[in-house]
């Protein structure tokens, strides 16, 4: 007995040890010295322009519903020509497929891959009945109380307006880029982006683009820590997004008389299917940017978490529960399932003949649309059920290289703009979609990234009501673009 507590201690101990070198193997984040050169920018001037810029309703509606508002878009296309004189004197300026716009900005080392920045100029609706929750006028643009407010004022007019913005101030200064520029804005990323990024896309690789040495679109941004249990700031920039698929699930009936009924009418039949799909949600899986994301701010985080994190291998069980506990992380672990629409029957008193429901699947890197339809068809069981993908659908995209150049000169960006010592910089998997989604197969190094802060509840006002842009968050951005422009000259 006295063998077996001696070894259980000794065991014990080294388990001790073991716990607490990882640890302190971690207690260290990446340390990189930046000297940054002073940005200055027209902080009043770009605010004012972006601000304008939110009141054209540049509205993509899904399709079939609502006719696309042209003169909304060539209105704010005039308002760009009109507030950036230098990019549209300079850059070679294109609108493609009626509304899509492309700028090429060449650089003086031909030999180079081009380097992409991308933004999107539409925007959601507001869902008609809520424009009297906004405090301010959706499109009205207004700036007050420290914010720029409307529709598009994250998604995405920040970007197009930034990106315009930092390139109008470099040409002020007189620089020219060593990689050729392309400033790519699509016109329907809201509805996929098959009309605007993709044509986008393709136009440039007929006229003979192979690759491009870095893509930039929306996506990640810089959060406060505590989001994430960390102190201080956290540049999240999107190394890979999950996919897309919707499928649409109808149950048949008989149909007849309500008052002779069946023990389960479609409705009912389908609702027992949705429950089902509900209650068998897909695997979580601590790996790839998710992972490298935990990695990264280890350092920071308080000893408890910090053991924790540094030996997944036994409290791996333990922090996947905890990230399963909240949606915003539960979405970077696993293939999330939302049920979005429910239609059946077409009177009080009449049987449906049949019952549809639309399941909405975003899906993680390791996984696909035929897996995903595949598991939905085993959960289901039933043949009954008639199952068709609906509409736009995409697979994740591939992982770009976090150790590359392109990531280096965002990284670097951020730590001049924001502060070594006061920004962690990490991969992420962007849980929503983006139109890089068509240039990550030419590029290892197609990131998403708005190098802009948000507001705690930032992402809940996306697509929500009163979006708005802290004004500093936006002149910050600029600077950011600025430095990132220039920072791209240390690609090879």
């Amino acid at each position: 007995m006295k063998r077996f507590l001696l070894a259980l201690v000794v065991l014990v101990v080294i388990l001790a040890a073991v716990l607490v070198y990882n640890t302190s193997r971690a207690m260290t984040g990446v340390t990189v010295a930046v000297k940054p050169a002073a940005v200055t920018i027209d902080s009043a001037g770009a605010v004012a322009r972006f601000a304008k810029a939110l009141t054209f309703p540049t509205i993509s509606w899904d399709p079939g519903t609502h006719p696309i508002d042209s003169a909304a878009f060539r209105g704010l296309q005039a308002h760009l020509a009109e507030s950036f004189p230098l990019v549209h004197k300079t850059l070679k300026h294109e609108v493609v497929n009626h509304l899509s716009l492309l700028y090429t900005w060449p650089g003086s080392n031909p030999s180079l891959a081009p380097v992409v920045l991308m933004g999107h100029q539409d925007v959601v609706p507001v869902i008609p009945g809520t424009e009297t929750l906004w405090q301010q006028p959706p499109f009205s643009g207004a700036i007050t109380g420290g914010f720029v407010w409307g529709r598009g004022a994250l998604d995405d007019k920040l970007t197009v307006l930034a990106t315009l913005e930092a390139i109008e101030t470099l040409l002020r200064q007189g620089y020219q880029p060593k990689h050729t520029v392309y400033l790519a804005f699509g016109h329907d990323e809201e509805i996929g982006g098959e009309q605007g990024a993709k044509v986008l896309r393709d136009t440039l690789v007929a006229r003979g683009l192979k690759t491009a040495a870095l893509v930039l679109d929306e996506g990640g941004a810089i959060a406060e820590g505590s989001m994430l249990g960390v102190p201080g700031r956290v540049a999240l920039i999107g190394v890979s997004e999950k996919g897309f698929l919707a499928l649409e699930l109808t149950m048949k009936g008989k149909g007849g008389h309500s008052s002779t009924p069946p023990a389960h009418t479609a409705i009912g039949r389908l609702a027992k299917v949705i429950e089902e799909i509900e209650a068998s949600p897909f695997p979580a899986t601590l790996d790839g940017p998710t992972r490298w994301m935990l990695d990264a701010i280890t350092p920071s985080m308080t000893f408890g978490k910090r053991l924790a994190m540094s030996n997944l291998w036994l409290f791996g069980p333990l922090v996947q529960k905890a990230l399963l506990e909240k949606p915003q992380s539960a979405a970077m672990l696993r293939t999330t399932t939302a049920v979005t629409m429910v239609s059946g029957g077409v009177k009080t008193n009449v049987l449906p003949i049949d019952a549809k429901a639309v399941v909405n699947f975003r899906i993680r890197p390791g996984e696909t649309m035929q897996s995903v339809t595949e598991r939905v068809r085993r959960i289901v069981n039933d043949t009954s059920v008639v199952i068709r993908d609906l509409g736009f659908h995409t697979d994740p995209s591939p992982v770009s290289d976090p150790k590359g150049a392109g990531f280096a000169a965002v990284a670097k960006s951020v730590r001049e703009e924001f502060g070594s010592n006061a920004v962690t910089v990490t991969p992420y998997l962007v849980i929503g979609g983006t139109d890089a989604r068509y240039w990550s197969g030419l590029s290892t190094q197609a990131f998403r990234f708005m190098g802009a802060p948000i507001e705690a509840d930032g992402l809940e006002r996306v697509h929500g009501t009163n979006e708005r842009a802290p004004i500093e968050s936006y002149v910050s951005s600029v600077r950011y673009l600025v430095r990132l422009v220039r920072n791209t000259d240390d690609i090879p």
